[in-house]
């Protein structure tokens, strides 16, 4: 060996030891974190969410697909009730364990790019934004969509710099099991059309047969699902179309303004101001971005640009845009990570971060503070609501159905008394159809029939349709109610009645004047 080759030999060894101690670093981090908030789930004294119940229903039965959302989470959730038991934290057990599959790919993904420091500060930068420590502590489609974006990134990244077929079909794999997650996994084609033809070598990776290979291993993998739709009149397709609420008033400026905002408290203060600095520098001087930033901004701008318009046109929940930011928090840091004052500004950003981590988690053990919540107000109680529900029935005699007019009450109510150790419910549980016809998950899971209603306990949590519920039965009278205190002088309150004889009044043009009115009335 000669002495130039020794030294050459010496260099790569020593280049590669902070590499090899970032992925030594990073993976003892996401495994104490991940264990950390593992641990946390079954002392969350919250109980599940309404369609953490719904979820969970639908695990129950599996299946390729259900009425607003495609089989990935039912799937999930089969799978760690099934080793754990029912409990509230085994429902939500795959969520943390998703986001430390995301974590690590973005930090391979960021590895590869800018090096084992920047990657690692960009996997601890998703394990800390706050949208992800609320995430990490319930179930939900975004948690389970978001590993598979995240490797069919690091796939295709791997394919543009190794040309190997292997990354192609990992990357079809990927899609595809997103698509079953979450029907968002569709921006991720726009996504590398655009990656493709801002970069050469991408066209040349996706080149020879590749790109074919990579699609037909993911519509291979979505097509049970499509063929569910096609059995189903395309139920789970067209509520997520539905989402985008058409109907309602168009360009609003205030719900642009709303989606807008909604981002900083979702990717933390500071990577939000970075993120914007991010995004104008690039507009500014597009000329000067390397290869692999085009790349990022690629899997960033279309999901972010497309839900940010339809907020402007109708409305856009927050999270809509959340697979943007697998690839913009490599970004940010890559670009941050060139100079002393962006290591610093990143060094802030993660440390108010794990300052509203720690708010978060203290909030939601602080029944005052979690009351101010309507969602974690709307999710406390149901198993003490369940047993107070199933007590009437003892009180006011044996009932052919329990009829609820609101989706919310069906699912908690179904969860809390079938789950496993659950005391079973004390009769069908059945939803009462304003239409109809099912309008939603609940109304397909379980319509009152005409041979449910001998004698119903009908319980109202709404409060809204109550004279017309009233006209659906023969004989009708209140009984009672339940008020259930959910703590800071903060109730719950059921309505019950019994009504004999349900023969459902026809949903004719009459009764939707009706309806109509009287909601102008309320």
């Amino acid at each position: 060996m000669t002495a130039q080759n020794s030294l050459t030999d010496k260099a790569h060894m020593h280049a590669a030891l902070p590499t090899r101690a970032a992925v030594f670093a990073f993976a003892a981090l996401v495994v104490l974190i991940t264990a950390a908030r593992i641990a946390a789930l079954p002392a969350i004294p919250i109980g599940l969410y309404f369609d953490e119940a719904q979820y969970w229903h639908w695990s129950r039965s599996l299946d390729w697909g259900y009425y607003t959302k495609p089989p990935m989470i039912a799937w999930a959730i089969w799978a760690t009730t099934s080793l754990f038991g029912d409990a509230e934290w085994a429902v939500r057990l795959a969520a943390p364990l998703a986001h430390a599959i995301t974590a690590s790919a973005i930090f391979a993904l960021g590895r590869s790019i800018y090096g084992g420091w920047p990657g690692f500060v960009a996997g601890l930068a998703w394990l800390v934004m706050p949208a992800v420590w609320f995430s990490s502590a319930l179930i939900s489609t975004d948690a389970l969509l978001l590993p598979f974006w995240a490797l069919s990134l690091f796939f295709i990244y791997r394919l543009m710099a190794t040309r190997a077929w292997v990354w192609a079909a990992l990357a079809g794999l990927g899609i595809g099991f997103g698509l079953l997650a979450k029907y968002a996994m569709l921006y991720f084609p726009v996504c590398l059309v655009l990656a493709a033809f801002w970069l050469p070598q991408l066209r040349k990776a996706l080149g020879g047969g590749r790109w074919a290979l990579m699609a037909a291993i993911a519509l291979a993998l979505v097509a049970p699902n499509l063929l569910w739709n096609v059995q189903n009149n395309f139920a789970t397709i067209s509520h997520t179309a539905d989402n985008a609420n058409f109907s309602a008033d168009l360009f609003n400026l205030d719900e642009l303004g709303e989606f807008i905002t909604s981002q900083i408290p979702l990717i933390g203060p500071l990577m939000f101001f970075a993120f914007v600095a991010v995004l104008w520098r690039a507009g500014r001087k597009p000329l000067e971005l390397a290869p692999d930033d085009k790349f990022l901004l690629a899997f960033t701008l279309p999901p972010l640009v497309a839900v940010t318009t339809l907020a402007f046109v109708t409305r856009a929940n927050g999270n809509w845009a959340v697979t943007a930011y697998v690839a913009a928090t490599v970004l940010i840091v890559g670009m941050l990570w060139r100079g002393r004052f962006g290591r610093r500004w990143l060094a802030g950003a993660l440390a108010v971060n794990v300052l509203i981590g720690a708010a978060l988690i203290f909030a939601i053990f602080d029944p005052g503070l979690a009351n101010r919540f309507r969602g974690v107000r709307d999710a406390r109680g149901w198993d003490e609501t369940a047993a107070a529900v199933a007590a009437s029935v003892d009180q006011y005699g044996p009932v052919s159905a329990i009829l609820v007019d609101d989706r919310t009450a069906l699912f908690e109510l179904n969860y809390y008394w079938t789950r496993e150790g659950g005391p079973g419910a004390p009769a069908p549980l059945r939803m009462w159809l304003l239409h109809g016809e099912p309008r939603n998950a609940a109304d397909a899971a379980a319509p009152m029939q005409v041979q449910d209603g001998e004698r119903v306990l009908v319980v109202y949590l709404t409060h809204d349709e109550n004279d017309l519920v009233r006209d659906d039965f023969s004989a009708f009278r209140r009984i009672g109610e339940i008020v259930m205190p959910l703590g800071e002088e903060r109730d719950r309150r059921l309505v019950l009645s019994i009504g004999e004889g349900f023969d459902p009044v026809p949903r004719d043009a009459a009764f939707r004047a009706r309806l109509a009115a009287e909601r102008r009335r309320r």
